[in-house]
């Protein structure tokens, strides 16, 4: 079960949002580059553990101990709280040093030194909640195309086909209350004052219109006036009322200010009519007939809610986990 999903900040969710409309500054597409990275990784990860009978799961962790550490999955389940910082890469690989460096001179710098400041700020946490369980930080490689030559191994370092072996082990008992009870307190804890950078806005009427499937992130098909529904590409499929959703959301953030109903049905291609109705219902009403515009009723959570995806004793151990 999972108790907690991710959580993106404003200039996140801009920039995933902005990708593929309008050419940003190298600055931008760098981040860009590493939160698209980051999600595709813990996009498998939970796909695969999703279903999982046993453990108490969370998605996106970030605690507060002497600086804020985050945390991309924390299972707890058998007398075990499990951090797994999942990374994305596809290629061949070679490890030096504690470094992996790919063919082309790429270097993932040494990962094991910042999963020990974490691991070391995840075990003060839980020695400060007295919860008793053992700590276990892991980092694993998503991806069936990344290979590696050189390592020797670690009992940190798992890859994509260990998932099966912590899918087979979390499937051996079920979620007990004291497992959600302790997840629930992990998710009281998160620290919501990570830093992010400025928010460099880009000339929201040069950008390109369209909404994007919440699924892959790549842009939707246009919708037929006699459609019910729109479909992606990859499977993902939703009703035009949802359509008028997340195009609102979307334009929200691209704009930063109040949406019109032509903004929404210049993105989605929806009647007037059906736009209108739900954004009359589902949004706050700034002025009237064609000046209107639309905001979100609780501006100040817009970009703190989370995605409700429904598809909704101080070293190391020495030796592999057993849940």
């Amino acid at each position: 079960m999972f108790l907690k999903t991710p959580i993106l900040n404003q200039y996140e969710r801009y920039i995933l949002e902005v990708a593929g409309r309008y050419e940003m500054d190298d600055f931008d597409k760098k981040n860009l580059f590493t939160s698209e990275k980051g999600l595709l990784g813990e996009e498998q990860f939970y796909e695969r553990i999703k279903d999982c009978s046993g453990g108490a799961k969370l998605w996106d962790m970030r605690l507060r101990l002497n600086g804020q550490s985050q945390y991309d999955f924390i299972i707890i389940s058998n007398g075990k709280i499990m951090h797994f910082d999942t990374k994305y890469y596809e290629g061949q690989y070679n490890y030096v040093d504690g470094n992996f460096i790919s063919e082309n001179g790429y270097v993932i710098h040494n990962p094991i030194a910042l999963q020990t400041k974490q691991h070391m700020r995840l075990l003060r946490f839980v020695d400060k909640m007295g919860f008793g369980y053992q700590v276990l930080s892991f980092i694993i490689f998503v991806g069936e195309q990344f290979n590696v030559s050189g390592f020797n191994g670690d009992k940190r370092i798992l890859f994509d086909k260990d998932i099966n072996r912590i899918v087979e082990n979390l499937n051996q008992r079920e979620v007990t209350s004291e497992e959600l009870g302790i997840a629930r307190i992990f998710a009281d804890h998160y620290d919501h004052k990570g830093r992010s950078p400025r928010i460099h806005y880009y000339p929201f009427s040069e950008m390109k219109k369209g909404v994007k499937c919440p699924k892959c992130r790549e842009f939707l098909p246009s919708v037929p006036k006699t459609a019910k529904k729109v479909k992606c590409t990859c499977g993902c499929e939703m009703t035009k009322k949802e359509l008028v959703r997340l195009a609102f959301d979307a334009i929200y953030v691209l704009k930063n200010s109040g949406v019109t109903v032509r903004d929404v049905v210049q993105f989605t291609g929806v009647g007037k009519t059906l736009v209108k109705e739900v954004l009359g219902k589902e949004h706050h009403k700034l002025g009237t007939f064609k000046d209107s515009k639309y905001l979100p009723h609780k501006v100040d959570d817009f970009f703190i809610r989370e995605n409700e995806i429904e598809y909704t004793k101080k070293k190391y151990d020495e030796e592999f986990y057993v849940l």
